[in-house]
C-alpha cells in the first residue's frame, strides 16, 4: 500500500470515532457531513489514482486501487447503516459482506474485504437523477 491508500483506509476506519458520539446526540446531520468528508476522500483518491489508465500501465497497481475502494466503500455501507439502512444493506451485499459483519466493531483492517472474492458486477444503490427537457 501506498502512503496515499493507507490514508484512505485509516480514514475510513477512524471515522466512526467522529460520528458515533454525534449519531448518539441525535446529530445526524453532522454525523452525515463526517461521512461525506470520507466519500470526498474516496471521490479524489480514484481521480488521483485513475484506475481506468492503469489498467493499461500497471494492473496490479489497478489491482490495490480497487481493493482500497472496495473497502472504502465496505466502510461507508457500514457507516450509513443507522440512517440509510437499506441502501447500505444493497451496498454490503453486492461486496458479500456476511450478515453477522455489518455492525461498528467490523469497521477495522481484520475485518476487511479479502483478497481473491468476487463479487457480481456493481448494481446502481441510488437512482440517477435525470432532468428532463422542458418542451418549448
Amino acid at each position: 500500500l501506498t502512503e496515499d491508500d493507507q490514508k484512505l483506509l485509516d480514514q475510513a476506519y477512524t471515522t466512526i470515532n467522529a460520528i458515533r458520539p454525534l449519531f448518539e446526540k441525535f446529530q445526524f446531520n453532522r454525523g452525515l457531513e463526517e461521512i461525506w468528508r470520507l466519500v470526498s476522500a474516496a471521490n479524489t483518491y480514484v481521480d488521483e489514482q485513475a484506475p481506468w489508465a492503469l489498467k493499461k500501465t500497471d494492473t496490479i497497481r489497478m489491482g490495490v486501487v480497487l481493493s482500497v475502494l472496495a473497502e472504502t466503500i465496505r466502510c461507508l455501507g457500514i457507516l450509513v447503516q443507522p440512517v440509510m439502512p437499506e441502501s447500505a444493506s444493497k451496498i454490503l451485499d453486492q461486496l458479500k459482506t456476511p450478515q453477522d459483519q455489518r455492525d461498528f466493531e467490523h469497521l477495522s483492517v481484520e475485518h476487511a474485504l479479502k483478497n481473491g472474492i468476487t463479487i457480481d458486477p456493481p448494481q446502481g444503490v441510488f437512482p440517477r437523477l435525470v432532468e428532463e427537457e422542458k418542451a418549448a
